[in-house]
């Protein structure tokens, strides 16, 4: 195990080489400069020309995406990310801060994913083309197919605009800071808005697997001795059809990422999907090209996780 796993993070190398090599070239193709914002009159040229020479944009394109790519792995220096065009901040810093807000938001929406994806999959796959199945089946289908920005603005419109029940953006209100009530309270949209077209995609994955262990002989033969329909339904089928289910989890994080930019977005969330939507208005280059670096190794993270997960919960994989 520990050699495959040592050499999946050596054939990571190019993969990330290519992903900022070509963040990088777009980023660079983009229209704008960061100095745009300075260009108003107020500021003088001299001025201007002295912050292009501190950010080195007044380097040749290879030379600055190579001191960038070099520094980007010193990532415990402060200074290694570079420092923001906005508010002059480490870039490490700005991220530092947004990333537990982001984590909180992709863990509960992860956790309520799990606890009600599987047991809706067992349960059209259990009641097969009963009326319970009908229904998951055509809710499933509907909500993996709206937009996830589509469905966080009816979430926004009807829960918190038309109906008032819910708060319709930041993490907390004014005067609550530390209660975790009120923060939970203002989770229940975000998280909804992301766990829906998960749960959408997981509960129909899970009712394929279940069939699918349903029809296995060793079921049969279990139902053949006698066994309780329970025991033969939870010990034996569940939690083999669980065995693919399980490597949905590596490959999940990486989407849920990409959700939360635009989730983070509608609702306001204070998380890193608002800074990079945040950034990429502001022409922050810096931020936007961390943030999708970031991106790119959860992408190889969670592939490789998945892939290491299944290996673990099947032993009939052999690496």
């Amino acid at each position: 195990m520990a050699t495959y796993v040592l050499r999946r993070l050596i054939q990571a190398i190019p993969i990330l080489i290519g992903i900022s090599v070509v963040s990088f070239a777009i980023i660079n193709l983009a229209p704008g400069d960061p100095t745009d914002r300075f260009r108003s009159g107020r500021v003088s040229q001299e001025t201007i020309q002295n912050l292009i020479r501190l950010y080195g944009l007044d380097k040749p394109l290879p030379e600055q995406f190579v001191s960038w790519f070099t520094a980007f792995w010193q990532f415990w220096k402060p200074e290694a990310w570079g420092y923001s065009f906005v508010d002059g901040r480490p870039v490490t810093e700005k991220i530092a801060e947004k990333i537990p807000t982001t984590l909180l938001l992709m863990g509960t929406s992860l956790f309520v994913t799990t606890i009600i994806a599987v047991p809706l999959g067992v349960l059209a796959a259990v009641k097969q083309y009963s009326w319970a199945d009908k229904i998951i089946t055509t809710l499933a289908t509907i909500a993996y197919a709206l937009p996830s920005f589509v469905l966080g603005i009816l979430l926004l419109y009807i829960f918190a605009i038309k109906l008032n029940l819910f708060p319709s953006f930041g993490m907390q209100s004014l005067g609550q800071e530390g209660n975790v009530a009120d923060v939970a309270w203002h989770m229940v949209l975000p998280v909804s808005s992301l766990a829906l077209q998960q749960i959408a995609g997981w509960s129909r994955y899970m009712r394929s697997s279940m069939l699918e262990v349903l029809q296995q002989d060793y079921i049969r033969t279990a139902r053949a001795k006698g066994l309780a329909g329970s025991r033969v339904l939870f010990k034996h089928a569940l939690r083999n059809a669980l065995i693919p289910v399980v490597t949905l989890l590596g490959l999940t994080l990486p989407s849920l990422l990409g959700g939360a930019a635009i989730t983070e977005s509608i609702f306001s969330w204070p998380g890193l999907g608002w800074l990079a939507v945040d950034s990429v208005g502001t022409n922050d280059y810096p931020v936007v090209l961390a943030i999708i670096m970031i991106g790119g190794v959860m992408v190889l993270l969670g592939n490789l996780l998945a892939d290491v997960l299944y290996g673990l919960v099947d032993p009939r994989i052999k690496y």
